[in-house]
């Protein structure tokens, strides 16, 4: 009940949040932002920085000017802390419900209560609510240095959601089983060409996905080598440094292969316009370099993880060959068939439905009686008539007898009577997808994808097609809506932080030289999203072709250490976390990711290049 509660709340505060992202457009035709927009945050080239007298110095007459500077960061570090420490909330939660579980069954506990304490502590361990609660605290300290009108200027005219709802919208369309079975039998093709093992399906997810990412964005990208990744890979129960392992590899691999293209990475995009980059500049710039050490990181951790891989072929062979047996002889209807003639056959020869139906409807009878009979003798109100009290206890006792012939016996309800069976296998079925349906997916998604930058133009298509998968239900899988929203959460989250976080952030990239400078923007990316590194080196005055060069190299490289590195790694994240007890550990996602980073990171480095 506690998490429904949760989960209703944080779908209200997000659709607050989308307001503006509707109304907006039309608000600003009718009035002009108040003059607080301005003044909050404050605009980066006013701060009058001390000449020649170093970094410190600068970060310090910007604090002695805006003390509000040191108290945001403060609370984002706070934020990002608490994200190191999701994973050992989550440990205390399950160790309190599995005591509270114990309890229950002791007969010590309430049947249906809960352990308030593990709730809570369940939610702080929730990585996706993570920069969301956090914000309460950013508006606290708003209101204390400013007040209630500069906390919604700045999040109505100067923190930009579209990015947020764009990363919800395309995970919906990225995850729903027409494109996923498309993307499955590309996939196939690949790696049927190395043997089809294990090895060859790992190796190409994660790096045909990461690059495809380029074409259909890292966003949807990430969904689907993740999904994907669950059903061939994490399913097979790996050991956790190989899982671990694997999640670095792909958030890793997501953020630098979106770097073929001028239009897919969102650190890119962020420079694009303002430097003039266009598809061919990042091909010839970055997107041979990024694809060598996808390749390269991939190889070597195939290599160090060999051993592990091939004790794992013998279950993925075994897996393989039942989905094959499923997919072309032994289909769910024709076992369900043969199912139902053998239990009629069954019945008809035991009557074991009718002599079951018999002894239930014997005890409910004992039981009803002998609780009539307590209540009408201990618990009667006085002046009640005993015919109307019996017709009235029937009545309660026939409800809690359905409910639990529901649960336990539903095959001897009347159908009208019985609930609803929601089939749990039902998006893993084998059924083929028509050409039409995969067709119209993929123009929904051209459609998000070329429209990303106009909320009000994609979340209308969004709505469209929910009314399509409503329509061609039996082609597709339960359209699942939270995993999204969620991560469309943590984001919302985050920019919101990032961005009263350029007052220190500017000035550090803009203190450094090439090499320093790439491996800065990579060590700031994981405290910080990439996209808003690159944004803010935009601002940074005198910036050289070669240092443009290195700040990009850096913050795409760097963009798998983190959860919150990447916009696409809060969707990994969220899709995989089951397959990791306690949820995924942010210290060992950098671990696992540290490796592959430097070695790109190098690539990067040799073949530096200076730009005009």
């Amino acid at each position: 009940m506690a998490r429904k509660m949760l989960a209703c709340l944080l779908l209200f505060m997000i659709a607050l949040w989308a307001v503006p992202l509707i109304s907006g457009p039309a608000r600003a035709a009718s009035d002009s932002p108040p003059a607080r927009e301005e003044a909050f945050p404050r605009r980066l080239d006013n701060y009058k920085d001390p000449a020649h007298e170093g970094l410190l110095a600068v970060l310090k007459h910007r604090i002695e000017l805006e003390p509000f500077n040191l108290a945001a960061t403060l609370i984002f570090f706070a934020a990002i802390l608490h994200t190191f420490l999701a994973s050992k909330f989550m440990a205390i939660a399950h160790a309190w419900e599995h005591e509270h579980d114990t309890r229950i069954k002791q007969g010590t506990a309430p049947r249906n209560s809960v352990h308030h304490g593990a709730e809570l502590f369940h939610f702080l361990g929730e990585v996706e609510v993570i920069f969301g609660l956090w914000v309460g605290a950013l508006v606290v300290a708003i209101l204390f240095f400013y007040d209630w009108q500069t906390v919604v200027t700045y999040i109505s005219y100067k923190v930009n959601f579209t990015e947020p709802v764009f990363v919800v919208v395309i995970m919906i369309l990225a995850a729903t089983r027409p494109i996923l079975k498309l993307s499955e039998t590309i996939m196939a093709r690949i790696a049927n060409l190395f043997g089809g093992t294990l090895k060859a399906w790992w190796f190409t997810i994660l790096t045909a996905g990461p690059l495809l990412g380029s074409l259909i964005t890292e966003p949807a990208a990430m969904t689907i080598s993740a999904l994907l990744l669950a059903r061939k890979f994490y399913e097979l129960e790996p050991g956790e440094p190989l899982k671990y392992a694997t999640l670095g590899l792909l958030f890793v691999n997501i953020s630098v292969g979106g770097t073929l293209t001028h239009f897919a990475a969102p650190p890119v995009l962020m420079v694009a316009g303002p430097w003039h980059w266009d598809t061919a500049f990042m091909l010839l710039t970055f997107g041979w370099k990024a694809a060598t050490g996808i390749l390269v990181v991939n190889t070597v951790y195939l290599l160090v993880f060999r051993d592990e891989m091939s004790g794992l072929e013998e279950k993925f062979a075994l897996r393989s060959l039942r989905d094959h047996i499923r997919a072309t002889y032994l289909s769910r209807d024709m076992i369900e068939a043969e199912f139902d003639r053998a239990g009629d056959i069954i019945d008809a020869r035991t009557q074991v439905f009718a002599t079951v139906e018999a002894q239930v409807q014997a005890i409910s009878q004992e039981i009803r009686t002998r609780l009539l009979n307590t209540y009408l003798t201990e618990a009667l109100p006085e002046g009640v008539d005993r015919s109307l009290a019996c017709e009235a206890f029937d009545q309660r006792f026939n409800e809690v007898l359905l409910y639990r012939m529901r649960e336990h016996l539903p095959v001897l309800l009347p159908e009208e009577d019985r609930a609803p069976f929601i089939d749990p296998d039902w998006d893993d079925r084998e059924d083929p997808v028509p050409a039409w349906v995969i067709i119209a997916h993929l123009l929904f998604m051209a459609w998000t994808i070329f429209n990303a930058h106009h909320p009000e133009i994609f979340i209308p298509g969004l709505l469209f097609f929910l009314g399509f998968a409503t329509v061609t239900a039996p082609f597709q899988n339960r359209i699942e809506l939270k995993p999204a929203i969620l991560v469309g959460f943590f984001l919302g989250g985050l920019v919101i932080h990032g961005g009263v976080q350029g007052w220190w952030i500017q000035p550090v990239l803009g203190n450094f030289s090439e090499i320093p400078l790439m491996i800065g923007a990579a060590v700031l990316t994981a405290f910080n999203d990439n996209a808003a590194i690159t944004f803010l080196s935009t601002l940074v005055p005198d910036f050289t072709g070669s240092l443009k060069y290195a700040v990009v190299a850096g913050a795409v490289t760097g963009g798998g250490l983190t959860v919150i590195a990447n916009a696409p790694n809060p969707a990994g994240q969220s899709l995989l976390k089951k397959y990791f007890e306690n949820g995924i550990s942010a210290v060992g996602l950098l671990k696992a990711a540290l490796l592959p980073t430097v070695i790109i990171l190098h690539i990067f480095m040799i073949f530096l290049v200076t730009i005009k």
